[in-house]
């Protein structure tokens, strides 16, 4: 590859050593030199293409430490967005309008829908889908993915009746005189999607491309997908073996299919430059905007203190089989129930393994004792700040004020020297932009600009490093991405804006100019 050098340029480097640069030389996909501009321009002569920033900023790639990417191209592709509807009525409306091009029996499938925005607010259930069609079968994804609506026709391909046996971890919902209502909690989502046919090879690498496509353009140069079951293994594979004009994908295996009476098996590990495979993922509860995240104590104004979806046994026995075979561990963990199960198993297997740097995804309930334990160990946190303001309304209503006032506690992980990656989750939340996550993290407000827990708010500089060394600490690949050095990889971004200039309420406004991995440049704006 050329040598090229940038210059007239802005560069935060995220090197303590060096947090500022004016040029940066690229070489065979990796930093050569980093430093003041006349220093390089007078080291780096004729031989180098030279490329004039003009005074633009240059961060190193984001790296969203966890974001569903095939979800992404998925709602871009095959899926019907239902994120915004803002009432039971117009998700029927789109309902319809996919239901007058489908011929009948072909499902229905739409994801995004959050009942705490709704007008109605309630969750949609088979009534309001049978209204649409009793033709198709219908099944629509929470803006969590932790909870579905489904129609009776959806009920009736399934085989599912008053009488079926709810899978262990799950909920099946009825009435008050005892009747399926349509929605489906946590594991029980298995006894649904089993039957929905599944995506083609073809089609998930359409959602894998579109994806990435995505995230170019908004300066990801590295994902974690968290979630892969094995075909959508082979399809990421696939992918990589087909393309070369694509991010670093860091896959995570699922063990546990919802519903599923038996464990998936282990993969094999895989590491090449652009894809690995060496962390296994569980489920240890739901969602904290749908009330099944597990839980010391109730939900405000409820009985209900969510769904533990693990059982702890056999969390113990798999993750035991998984880091004999080297594999790393990441659980999704939100409520302090569910948090207290993942440290006390993680616990055990330090007491076989030694230090492994395993992950709980999310962390969103930590009492200061699961801090303690993390910042011990030096087990890495997950959180995702922008959910405080896509769906804090929704913890708002949700938790008492004690749980409220340490409700993805960054700022106290980060005071603790606790490992942070930050991401978004997306589709979960529909806006995955990194500059808005940030903001998100600083500010910490809901939609309609409540507050929630000030003083867990970050600087812009603590979340820039969350956002792209931290999560590359995350994957044990802080010595080789997620800064400006040289040897590291030249994954990096031009922005029209420098951030460290831009008020907090603006961070969002900023956009990425052109994105480059492994020094080649891989989208640039219009």
């Amino acid at each position: 590859m050329e040598r090229t050098l940038y210059h007239n340029a802005t560069i935060y480097t995220q090197n303590p050593d060096r947090p500022q640069a004016g040029a940066v030389v690229v070489e065979h996909g990796k930093f050569l030199a980093v430093g003041k501009e006349s220093d390089l321009l007078d080291s780096f002569t004729s031989s180098s293409r030279r490329i004039d920033v003009k005074g633009q900023t240059i961060l190193p790639g984001f790296n969203d430490a966890h974001i569903h990417l095939w979800k992404v191209g998925q709602l871009e592709t095959f899926l019907l967005d239902l994120r915004g509807t803002k009432s039971i009525k117009a998700l029927q409306e789109l309902l319809n309008q996919s239901a007058a091009s489908l011929p009948p029996g072909t499902w229905i499938m739409g994801r995004g829908f959050n009942e705490h925005t709704l007008e109605e607010k309630r969750m949609p259930d088979k009534n309001d889908l049978d209204e649409v069609s009793t033709a198709h079968p219908i099944y629509l994804i929470r803006t969590c993915a932790h909870i579905a609506s489904v129609n009776s026709l959806a009920l009736k391909k399934s085989g599912v009746t008053e009488t079926t046996q709810i899978p262990a971890g799950g909920v099946i919902g009825k009435d008050s005189r005892g009747n399926l209502n349509g929605i489906f909690y946590e594991t029980a989502l298995g006894l649904i999607t089993r039957h929905i046919p599944a995506p083609t090879q073809e089609q998930y690498e359409q959602m894998i491309a579109r994806g990435i496509e995505k995230m170019l353009s908004l300066g990801i140069t590295s994902i974690t997908d968290p979630a892969a079951h094995p075909e959508l293994l082979k399809a990421y594979h696939s992918y990589c073996q087909k393309y070369q004009a694509i991010i670093r994908l860091n896959i995570f295996p699922i063990l546990l299919p919802d519903g599923g009476e038996k464990p998936y098996p282990l993969p094999e590990l895989f590491h090449s430059d652009f894809l690995n495979i060496d962390t296994v993922k569980f489920f240890s509860d739901g969602g904290l905007s749908g009330q099944t995240a597990a839980l010391s104590r109730p939900y405000k104004n409820s009985s209900d203190c969510g769904v533990l979806r693990l059982d702890a046994d056999l969390f113990f026995s798999l993750a035991c089989e998984a880091q004999q075979k080297g594999f790393r561990i990441a659980t999704h963990a939100i409520g302090d129930a569910a948090i207290e199960l993942v440290v006390e198993t993680y616990k055990k297997l330090h007491k076989l393994f030694g230090y492994t740097r395993n992950r709980i995804e999310h962390f969103g309930l930590p009492t200061p004792a699961h801090e303690n334990d993390m910042a011990a160990y030096q087990w890495v946190a997950v959180p995702q700040p922008v959910f405080l303001h896509e769906l804090g309304e929704n913890f708002c209503a949700a938790l008492d004020d004690t749980f409220l006032s340490h409700c993805y506690p960054v700022k106290s992980l980060l005071q603790k020297n606790i490992p942070v990656a930050f991401s978004t989750d997306g589709p979960v939340v529909s806006n995955i932009n990194p500059f808005s996550n940030i903001k998100d993290a600083i500010l910490r407000k809901t939609a309609n600009g409540k507050v929630i827990s000030p003083d867990e708010s970050v600087s812009l500089a603590e979340a820039l490093h969350a956002y792209t060394l931290g999560s590359a600490f995350a994957e044990e690949k802080e010595r080789t991405k997620g800064k400006i050095e040289k040897g590291y990889v030249a994954d990096f971004i031009i922005t029209d804006k420098n951030p460290f200039l831009t008020s907090t309420n603006e961070l969002d406004s900023i956009r990425v100019k052109e994105t480059y991995v492994n020094g080649k440049c891989l989208w640039k704006s219009m």
